[in-house]
């Protein structure tokens, strides 16, 4: 099964995206003549030396310049985008032991759901998808707003989990709306509710290794609970508006095959045993089962990952948002690294991570990404900015890719190692300088990141091109001049292992 990238791109549209030139609101973006790609221009600020890697994020929200994926360097260099459509949490994992692209490709649906319907996809480093990890309505009878035509849903995966496990397994989420009765909490006795569930799945098949439904745990997890953070307000009358109350928003595997998952309206985390039992709850302002250590509190949270696990204690990073479409403005977005000890139950906080010089109230979205050298990378939601810090919490790099919260955001962002090795063949633009009676050639190759030089050939036939130039390669456009007009041109990439690095031979533009 294959979800073309136009699919999501279309079904967003048809949701109400709103144009950015409508708004009179906008954010520079880069264009080069050798290739269509169209990514943002990072404000970059440093302030120390930062970690090696690529920036990966996905650009979304109705005042982004285009939807898509992007792989750039923290010189403000694109290496790859991808094609246009609805993506969220674009990263590198490792599956069967090989590093692969994974991101959710579907449509998302904005507040106040917060949830999305489509396909995880996997691509090899040549960029070319591999796996479509999906569920269909047919296999788990998923139900969805009244608003779309389930018969354009090719599956019912979440935009907020795809995590590759260390058994190549998959922990995707999905959003199931059904009845429920909410008299309890002041609602309708057949109302309306968006089920949060999880599943464990075989990357190859889809086969469903595990399930879990909060409202199938309701006796442990009582809806009641979340309406301190979460009003019943007007939801759960009908399909069309369905009381999201759970809003699961991140699953990770602990190494004795339990589950940790947090809960967005809760403002907990759980840990949820083989049996899909609750073993138990930490919930930022009351602690739940846990006593909350000095300066330890947290809501509305992403992202909770299993750091390290010894004995009677694991250490576990959130994304502390502290904002939501309920509250926001008071309390600043933070990073946190805390341990807990499940013997004492007691919940230390290790070291929280924000920027005193600017504030930030993420209302949505966002993760924290602890790296091997102990640095820090968050990306910040709805707020469009990716941060670094150090381990001690000082801040040394800040790239921004759009104004305000909520205007344009990324899902979440990741600083990591990648190898590119496209099967496509790099791309040139040649024109003739007037100044100078001169050629300019542009030459870049999108996703290729192992080449050092260009290689230059010109002719005046296709069977009579000779080296012209050689130049170093420089940022994701390279331009180099030629001496006279040159009709046609070819440009072949060179450095260590580069087998494909040839583009089709070209004719020289009359004007530049």
């Amino acid at each position: 099964m294959q979800l073309s990238f136009s699919l999501g791109w279309f079904l967003t549209c048809s949701l109400g995206a709103v144009s950015v030139s409508a708004q009179n609101i906008s954010w520079p973006w880069q264009t080069y003549k050798s290739s269509s790609a169209e990514p943002p221009s990072l404000n970059i600020t440093k302030s120390g030396p930062t970690s090696p890697g690529y920036l990966f994020f996905d650009q979304n929200g109705e005042y982004a310049h285009n939807y898509s994926l992007f792989i750039m360097s923290d010189d403000n260099e694109l290496v790859w985008q991808g094609g246009r459509g609805d993506f969220s949490a674009f990263r590198v994992q490792t599956y069967e032991g090989k590093p692969v692209l994974t991101f959710f490709n579907g449509v998302s649906l904005a507040e106040p759901y917060g949830w999305g319907h489509g396909i995880i996809q996997i691509l090899d480093d040549s960029y070319e998808s591999i796996y479509n990890v999906s569920l269909t309505a047919e296999e788990e009878n998923f139900v969805t707003i009244s608003d779309i035509d389930p018969t354009q849903l090719v599956s019912y995966l979440d935009i907020h989990e795809a995590k590759i496990t260390a058994q190549d397994t998959i922990l995707v989420s999905t959003y199931n709306v059904t009845r429920t009765n909410l008299s309890s909490v002041g609602g309708p006795e057949d109302g309306w509710v968006a089920d949060s569930l999880f599943y464990e799945l075989n990357i190859k098949t889809n086969e469903i290794l595990f399930r879990w439904s909060a409202l199938g745990h309701a006796d442990q997890i009582p809806i009641s609970d979340v309406l301190q953070f979460y009003p019943l307000a007007d939801f759960g009358n009908n399909q069309s508006l369905p009381y999201g109350y759970f809003h699961i928003n991140s699953v990770d595997k602990f190494e004795d095959g339990s589950y940790l998952i947090s809960s967005r309206y809760y403002c907990s985390i759980f840990k949820i045993a083989q049996n899909g039992t609750i073993e138990w709850t930490l919930q930022g302002q009351t602690g739940g089962d846990f006593e909350l250590g000095d300066q330890l509190s947290f809501c509305y949270q992403h992202d909770a990952r299993i750091l390290q696990e010894s004995g009677d204690t694991v250490q576990i990073s959130i994304f502390d948002n502290a904002n939501s479409d309920v509250a926001s403005g008071v309390n600043q977005t933070t990073g946190i690294f805390m341990t807990l000890n499940t013997k004492t139950m007691k919940a230390t906080l290790d070291q929280d991570y924000i920027d005193p010089q600017d504030t930030i109230f993420s209302s949505s979205q966002g993760n924290i990404q602890k790296l091997d050298d102990g640095h820090v990378i968050m990306g910040y939601g709805s707020t469009p900015k990716i941060r670094e810090y150090t381990s001690d919490g000082s801040v040394v790099m800040t790239a921004q890719f759009g104004p305000g919260d909520g205007l344009i955001f990324s899902y979440r962002a990741f600083r990591l190692p990648w190898v590119g090795r496209p099967k496509s063949p790099p791309s040139a633009f040649a024109c003739v300088d007037n100044a100078t009676n001169g050629t300019k050639v542009y030459m870049s190759w999108l996703g290729a990141t192992e080449h050092k030089y260009w290689n230059v050939y010109t002719g005046a036939s296709n069977y009579s091109l000779t080296l012209a130039a050689q130049v170093e390669k420089s940022g994701f456009e390279t331009v180099a001049s030629i001496p006279g007009q040159a009709p046609l041109i070819r440009v072949e990439a060179g450095g260590l292992n580069i087998d494909t690095g040839v583009s089709p031979i070209i004719s020289s533009q009359s004007s530049c």
